[in-house]
């Protein structure tokens, strides 16, 4: 199957609700937007227009090397654009080397959004020998919605051509090539996108054509790679070109950090500052009306609140809580949000349309508040990229109240707590929309951190008898939030399951005691979750040892600590941070040989461990802690992270071993 995605009508900017994660990916293309009508008429079926020059493409020979592994071969991928005229015609050839090739080579597909763009399709066709066979049937050309996310709850115009080719065989060459008209209003005309220079898989030739006109500024940002493009005049136009060839396969080295992109690339862009975006996301993010009377009613309900911040938190409660993330996000509205008041009757709207209603709400009860917009993949490496608007995937509300600044996430429907239990991916950096704004606004790390605690309480029973164990879990602040996501779109019966099945993977006897018991204290933001057990045969020995012994497992600890697949890097290692996890046991044991009582402790720049064991009288208490400090490790200090990462797992759990 292949996959190429050209977008100009905001899909690829589009916004998502954090707590899912985005839900978008950096803009291959944004042609400049002229004002558009609805064109869902099908794709039309064209020669190119004039001003493309396609590029031909050497056939492969027996005798040409192949990786075995390949699949497919990628003979071609050239893109040429004209900004004047709001056109990218792409050109692409691969040959299938395997059945696993003809399986996914077989299929064209292109995404396109048909109220802001047109498709024309030009050829597609197989290269058979000296055979060259025609494959573009307008008749077989099927459309399907491609714009329907509904994990995310983002619904959009997008709709995706499909051409499935007939009698495909290995070695034969698949070549096709198409044009996409149109971009998305809301970008006021304005030009962004980038080449990537590099993909997973060898590329025989790359090539990249843009035509520019030479009345407007084009700014040109390289992002591991120092290649320029090969610049010609051309009467009123500017031609830049980027060309490639024998280009290598580079493979990523999972995991990395969200943040780290390993392919090089040339950002495009005719925003020349900060300023210039802000210029453009002020006039998206402006109240054209004034507040409906239903929603005047509702903000003098809070009016009547004494103190400004249960205003705030009021406010921002209504708007998480009674506002259900859901994105209609046709055209221009995958870029600009809808007006408060129709966000506010309506009862739904994504990211944006819940930032610029929640400000509008604050802003009415004199709290100062500004819409933000960040990138939860790109966070504080935006700094590092020319400005642009289609760099952002998210929108926050920053509010400045009694000296102290919170940045709020009005689409966390499950953030609970007061304004200091509230908050924040570490974003690193966003875009503050408000006048005179000239660059990004640091975001600082959120002192709210994710916490869970697990305390253990185990009766250790003789060799014969059962154990009884009571587990009770507490999160706190991100952990919390999750923790009561997981339990409001969970029936109650299956979380016990699965919590059970978790245990009997350690204790494959144990069995429930009684039900589980959920705790929710919202204004804290903490959920205590108390679990009863009874395990049978605690104790186990196996044939040619002389002694029984139990373990106990250090369970969230445990998870905690990932041994990554690739430890030789050239790229960063990504860590999961932040990530706060404790473990403690509070355990009854019958007589049993002398314990290790060692302490262990493990410092290292990306995390820190440790465990403590004490003897209370007949009892045993054990400490388990790991917390991270860094989302992210340099390939260079891999090897010692790994070898105090092995260090904190072998003194993981505890063993005991009777008399």
């Amino acid at each position: 199957m292949i996959l190429l995605h050209k977008g100009g009508c905001g899909i690829l900017a589009r916004f998502c609700p954090s707590f899912r994660g985005p839900a978008c990916f950096f803009a291959l293309l944004v042609l400049a937007a002229v004002p558009c009508q609805g064109r869902d008429e099908g794709p039309a079926v064209l020669p190119p227009s004039k001003w493309v020059t396609p590029k031909t493409f050497a056939r492969p020979t027996a005798y040409d090397a192949v990786d075995p592994s390949q699949d497919y071969r990628w003979l071609l991928s050239e893109r040429q654009i004209n900004a004047q005229t709001d056109e990218e015609f792409v050109h692409v050839a691969h040959q299938p080397l395997t059945s696993a090739g003809v399986q996914y080579g077989s299929h064209v597909m292109i995404q396109y959004d048909p109220i802001c763009e047109a498709l024309t399709f030009h050829w597609v066709r197989l290269w058979r020998g000296t055979n060259l066979l025609n494959r573009l049937e307008p008749s077989k050309i099927r459309l399907s919605q491609a714009g329907l996310d509904t994990e995310n709850l983002l619904f959009s115009s997008q709709k995706t051509a499909i051409l499935l080719l007939d009698d495909v065989r290995v070695g034969d060459i698949v070549d096709y090539a198409y044009t996409i008209t149109g971009g998305n209003p809301a970008l006021n005309g304005k030009f962004t996108g980038s080449v990537r220079l590099q993909f997973r898989q060898p590329l025989e030739h790359e090539a990249t054509r843009l035509l520019w006109p030479a009345s407007r500024r084009l700014y040109i940002k390289n992002h591991l790679t120092t290649l320029g493009p090969a610049t010609v005049r051309k009467g009123n136009l500017i031609e830049f070109s980027w060309d490639l060839r024998k280009v290598p396969g580079l493979h990523p080295e999972p995991p990395m950090p969200i943040w780290y992109d390993p392919y090089p690339s040339v950002q495009l862009s005719e925003f020349r500052s900060w300023a210039d975006v802000n210029r453009w996301a002020l006039r998206l993010f402006t109240v054209t009306n004034p507040p409906s009377a239903d929603l005047g009613r509702k903000i003098n309900e809070w009016r009547q609140l004494a103190a400004p911040a249960d205003r705030v938190l009021a406010a921002l409660r209504f708007v998480q809580e009674e506002i259900r993330y859901l994105g209609m996000e046709d055209g221009a509205s995958g870029y600009e949000p809808a007006q408060p008041s129709l966000v506010f009757s309506r009862r739904y709207g994504d990211c944006k349309d819940k930032t610029l209603l929640l400000v509008t709400i604050l802003r009415a009860l004199k709290v100062e508040a500004f819409p933000v917009l960040v990138s939860t993949r790109r966070r504080q490496e935006l700094a590092e990229l020319q400005p642009s608007a289609t760099l952002f995937n998210h929108a926050i509300v920053q509010v400045n109240l009694e000296g102290q600044s919170f940045w709020l996430d009005p689409t966390a429907s499950y953030e609970r707590g007061n304004l200091t239990e509230r908050s924040w991916l570490n974003y690193g950096c966003g875009l503050r929309v408000g006048p005179g704004v000239t660059a990004l606004a640091p975001i600082p790390p959120c002192p709210v951190e994710p916490l869970t605690t697990v305390t253990e309480y185990l009766n250790v029973g003789d060799l014969n008898r059962e154990s009884i164990m009571k587990i009770i879990t507490v999160a706190e602040g991100p952990d919390a939030n999750r923790l009561r996501e997981r339990y409001a779109t969970t029936p109650r019966e299956d979380i016990e399951r699965e919590n059970l099945n978790a245990y009997a993977r350690l204790y494959p006897r144990i069995r429930p005691t009684a039900p589980l018991l959920y705790d929710d204290d919202e204004r804290q933001n903490r959920i205590q979750i108390t679990e009863f057990y009874a395990v049978q045969g605690m104790w186990n020995r196996l044939p040619d040892e002389a002694y029984h012994h139990c373990r106990i497992y250090s369970v969230n600890v445990d998870d905690a600590l990932i041994k990554p697949e690739v430890s030789l890097r050239t790229m960063p290692l990504g860590i999961t941070h932040p990530v706060h996890q404790i473990f403690r046991a509070q355990v009854s044991l019958p007589p049993s040989l002398p314990l290790d009582t060692s302490r262990i402790t493990i410092r290292n720049p990306a995390f820190f461990f440790q465990r403590t064991v004490a003897l209370n009288g007949a009892g045993l208490i054990l400490g388990y802690e790991y917390r991270s400090w860094s989302d992210a490790v340099a390939p260079e200090a891999v090897p010692a992270y790994v070898r105090d990462l092995d260090s904190a797992t072998d003194a993981l759990g505890f063993t005991v071993t009777s008399l």
